[in-house]
């Protein structure tokens, strides 16, 4: 039997598609930015979506599992991204799905209870990490790590980074490398390196799309839905344990005590996962308040520069003036 795929472009569509993912425990996210779906009788009975390189959200209804579909949708997904210049893909999948995608060349990344992800063999999680190594010249072992956003960087930041480079002959500082925060990855990976630069053995590096990623983590984002928050940390932290700690020889990773739900959510899954490895820090006040990324953003907003600056590193405060120009 030969069926249609159609692309939902209407919210009618989408709203039908949603309806149907929620059938297989799947949610239908506001990121995504290219949904097909095939229906029979006028019922969904196939999905699949994407989120740019990201494949997500495919289900077939289980009385056409033997029709071919998945496979026939995923062919014309790689269609449409390869026409938008798309030729590396990361798979956001149920632990069912994962042969139909590893016959189609792609590799596990990891699987972690009924989350797994995958991405095409022509990149590498192994070699990107080992490359990045190399590229800032990672050679000491029992190395501190911090992640973070810093959207924007502030004391706080600065403190977490100073207590850990106590601890370690070299703290690697990954900065979130997507860019879905108020300030720009450029910024922010501007802000934390001029920051720290007095600190010798702080090295700052990006990310990559393995941390807390619109793949690993996209809650984190969002910032909505804490109850998914525990299942999408406990992958991220297992790739950080499987992947990060031995390439990048780590003993700790350093976290300051949160009180904002989704990343107090994270650290706990770290916690679960890293056990003794992983240290929380309490975090630095001012005048008897935490200081956060957050209340920067509020004050920067309102143009109260007077307020930012017992909060921020001097770097911080002079691009926030300058922007705000």
């Amino acid at each position: 039997m030969k069926f249609l795929v159609k692309e939902a472009i209407l919210d009618i569509e989408k709203e039908r598609v949603s309806k149907f993912l929620e059938k297989y425990d799947l949610e239908y996210e506001k990121n995504i930015d290219c949904t097909l779906y095939i229906e029979d009788n006028d019922e969904v009975i196939a999905t699949i979506s994407s989120s740019k390189y990201i494949i997500k959200d495919l289900a077939i209804a289980s009385n056409y599992q033997g029709e071919n579909l998945a496979n026939y949708l995923i062919s014309q997904l790689f269609s449409i991204l390869s026409k938008r210049r798309i030729f590396y893909y990361q798979v956001f999948t149920k632990p069912e799905n994962k042969k139909i995608f590893i016959d189609l060349n792609f590799q596990e990344i990891i699987t972690v209870d009924n989350t797994c992800l995958l991405e095409t063999k022509n990149f590498n999680i192994i070699d990107v990490l080992t490359r990045i190594k190399e590229e800032y010249k990672i050679v000491t072992t029992n190395n501190g790590v911090i992640v973070v956003n810093a959207n924007p960087f502030t004391n706080g930041h600065l403190y977490l980074i100073t207590e850990a480079a106590k601890n370690h002959s070299q703290v690697i500082v990954f900065v979130l490398e997507e860019d879905l925060s108020f300030f720009s990855f450029d910024e922010r990976f501007y802000l934390v390196k001029e920051g720290t630069k007095h600190l010798k053995n702080v090295v700052v590096i990006p990310s990559t799309k393995y941390i807390i990623s619109s793949l690993t983590f996209p809650t984190y984002f969002l910032k909505k839905d804490v109850d998914k928050v525990k299942e999408e940390a406990k992958v991220d932290a297992n790739i950080f344990m499987k992947y990060f700690m031995p390439i990048f020889s780590i003993s700790k990773r350093y976290v300051g005590a949160e009180t904002d739900k989704v990343t107090a959510r994270y650290n706990l899954a770290l916690k679960e996962v890293l056990q003794d490895r992983l240290v929380e820090i309490r975090r630095k006040e001012s005048n008897g308040a935490i200081i956060s990324a957050s209340l920067v953003r509020e004050y920067y907003k309102r143009g109260e520069f007077i307020k930012i600056a017992p909060l921020v590193p001097p770097t911080t405060l002079k691009l926030l003036q300058e922007k705000i120009k």
